[in-house]
C-alpha cells in the first residue's frame, strides 16, 4: 500500500511539473503574440472576438451540462480502464445528443435569444458546432489528468497555446474583411481538431457504450454544479463588462492587458491543481489522507512565490511587450494577482466538500461570491473609477476562500490543511501586494521582496530540493 501510494504520489508530482514547464512556454508564446494582435485587431474586433469567446465558455457549460466534471470522483471507483472507456463513451454520447437537442430549443426561439445574446443564428450555429465538437478533447483531458498521463497532457499544454495563438495570427491575416472571425477560429481550432480524434478513439474504446447508469451517476454529479462553474465564469468576467459599460472601452482595454498578464498565473496555479484534485480525492477514497497536509503546504509555497513573481515582473513585462499607453495597467497587475491567489486556495476547501458530494453547497457560495462581486463593482467603480474592480475581485474570492473553508468544516472535521501556514501566506502576500502598488516605480524594492522570498522557498525546501537535484546527477552520473 505504501509503495502503490508513493508511485501514485510521484506520478502526481511529475504531472505537475510536466504541466508547469508546458504552460510557461505557453504564456511566452502568448507575450509575445499579444502585441502583434491588439495591432492587428481594431478595438471593435477585439471585442466581438473576446465577448464571443466569453460567451462560448457559457454556452459550453449549458450545452454540455458540465458532465467532464464527474470524471474525477466516478474514476475512483472505475478501476479498469475498459469501464472507464465506457464511461467516457457514455458520457461522451449523450452529452452530445443533449448539446443537439439544446441546439434545436434556442433554433426555436433565436429571434428572441438573439438579441439578448448579442450575435446574430450564424454566429450562435458556429458557437454551439465548435462547442460540440471540443467536448472530445474536454473528456480526454480529463481522463489523461485524473490517471497522470503526464506525456499526453505535456504535449497537449505545450501545444496549444502557441499553435491557437500562432493560427490567430494567420488567420486574421487570411480573413482581411472579418478579423475578428480569425481570432474566434484560431484560439479553438486546434482543440476542435483534437475534440475530433479524441471523440473516435473514446467511442472506439468505450465500444460506442451508451450505459444509463453510468449517464444517471454523472448527472447526478455535474447538474448541481451548472450554477457554480456558471457564478464562476461570470465572476471571472464581470469586472470587464461593468467597467466597459460604466466607464467606457478604453479603460476596459487596460483592465484587459493587466487582466491578461495576471492570467498566467492563473493559468499555471490551474495545471497545479488538475493533477493534484484527483490525487486528494483518491488518498480520501484509500483512508490515506495524512500526506494531504504536507503536500498542500508545498502547493500553497509555489503559488505564493508564483504571484510575487509575476507581480513583481509585470511592469517590465507591460514595457517590453504591450503598448505605452497600457503602462497604467501594472498597478493593478498586483491587486488582480492576490484576487488569484485566494481563488486557488479555496479549490483546497471545495475539493472536499465536491468529494462529500456537496454540489449544491458548492453553487450556492459561488452565486453569492458572484453577487457580492457585481454589488460591489457597482459601488466602487462608480465612486473610484475602473481600478476599483481589481480590489473588489480580491474582496469576492477572499469571502470565496472563508465561506468554502467553513463549507469544508461541516462537512468534514478531518485536519486535511495546515490553516496557520495559509493564514501567514496570506497576510505576507496582502502586506506585498500593497507595498508592490504604493511603491510600484520603486525597483529596488519589488526586487528585494522577490529575491528575500525566493531564498526563504529555497531554504524552507532545501531537503526536497537537494534531494531531487541528488537524484537526477546521479542518475546522469549512471548513464555516462
Amino acid at each position: 500500500m505504501e509503495e502503490s501510494r508513493q508511485v501514485d504520489g510521484k506520478k502526481t508530482v511529475i504531472s505537475m511539473i510536466t504541466y508547469l514547464i508546458a504552460n510557461m512556454i505557453g504564456m511566452v508564446v502568448s507575450l509575445v503574440a499579444l502585441p502583434i494582435l491588439t495591432n492587428l485587431l481594431s478595438t471593435s474586433d477585439m471585442g466581438i472576438a473576446t465577448s464571443f469567446i466569453t460567451l462560448k465558455n457559457i454556452v459550453t457549460i449549458i450545452l454540455l451540462l458540465s458532465m467532464y466534471i464527474s470524471i474525477d470522483k466516478i474514476f475512483v471507483t472505475l478501476k479498469q480502464e475498459e469501464d472507464r472507456y465506457k464511461f467516457l463513451s457514455s458520457i461522451y454520447i449523450f452529452s452530445t445528443i443533449a448539446g443537439i437537442v439544446i441546439y434545436a430549443i434556442y433554433f426555436i426561439f433565436r429571434d428572441f435569444l438573439n438579441p439578448i445574446l448579442g450575435f446574430d443564428t450564424k454566429f450562435m450555429t458556429l458557437m454551439f458546432v465548435m462547442c460540440l465538437l471540443i467536448n472530445g478533447c474536454t473528456l480526454m483531458n480529463s481522463y489523461w489528468n485524473f490517471c497522470n498521463k503526464a506525456k499526453n497532457t505535456f504535449i497537449y499544454n505545450l501545444l496549444v497555446s502557441p499553435v491557437s495563438q500562432i493560427l490567430s495570427i494567420i488567420l486574421v491575416y487570411v480573413l482581411a474583411t472579418n478579423k475578428y472571425l480569425g481570432r474566434i477560429i484560431g484560439v479553438d481550432f486546434f482543440n476542435i481538431v483534437l475534440g475530433l480524434f479524441c471523440g473516435i478513439i473514446i467511442l472506439v474504446r468505450g465500444k460506442f457504450t451508451i450505459k444509463k447508469q453510468y449517464v444517471k451517476e454523472s448527472l447526478q454529479i455535474s447538474l448541481p454544479m451548472v450554477p457554480h462553474l456558471l457564478a464562476q465564469v461570470f465572476l471571472s468576467s464581470c469586472d470587464l463588462l461593468m467597467i466597459k459599460n460604466m466607464v467606457g472601452e478604453s479603460q476596459a482595454g487596460i483592465y484587459s492587458v493587466a487582466y491578461t498578464i495576471a492570467n498566467i498565473l492563473y493559468t499555471i496555479s490551474l495545471q497545479i491543481f488538475k493533477p493534484w484534485s484527483p490525487w486528494v480525492y483518491r488518498r480520501i477514497e484509500n483512508k490515506e489522507t495524512d500526506s494531504i497536509k504536507e503536500n498542500s503546504k508545498i502547493v500553497m509555497h509555489v503559488i505564493w512565490i508564483l504571484c510575487i513573481g509575476l507581480f513583481t515582473l509585470a511592469p517590465e513585462l507591460i514595457k517590453l511587450f504591450i503598448n505605452a499607453e497600457y503602462v497604467e495597467a501594472s498597478v493593478i497587475v498586483a491587486p488582480i494577482c492576490l484576487g488569484i491567489f485566494f481563488q486557488m486556495m479555496y479549490i483546497f476547501f471545495y475539493d472536499i466538500e465536491y468529494f462529500h458530494k456537496k454540489n449544491i453547497q458548492i453553487a450556492v457560495f459561488s452565486i453569492i461570491t458572484a453577487v457580492i462581486n457585481i454589488i460591489l463593482n457597482a459601488i466602487a467603480i462608480k465612486i473610484w473609477g475602473y481600478q476599483a474592480a481589481a480590489y473588489t475581485t480580491v474582496i469576492s474570492y477572499f469571502v470565496l476562500c472563508i465561506l468554502h473553508y467553513f463549507g469544508m468544516r461541516k462537512v468534514d472535521k478531518t485536519k486535511y490543511y495546515d490553516i496557520k501556514t495559509l493564514i501567514i501566506l496570506s497576510l505576507s502576500l496582502t502586506i506585498f501586494t500593497i507595498i508592490n502598488v504604493v511603491f510600484n516605480k520603486i525597483l529596488i524594492l519589488r526586487y528585494t521582496i522577490l529575491l528575500v522570498s525566493g531564498i526563504y522557498i529555497l531554504y524552507k525546501y532545501r531537503k526536497m530540493i537537494y534531494a531531487i537535484l541528488n537524484k537526477i546527477l546521479y542518475k546522469n552520473l549512471k548513464r555516462g
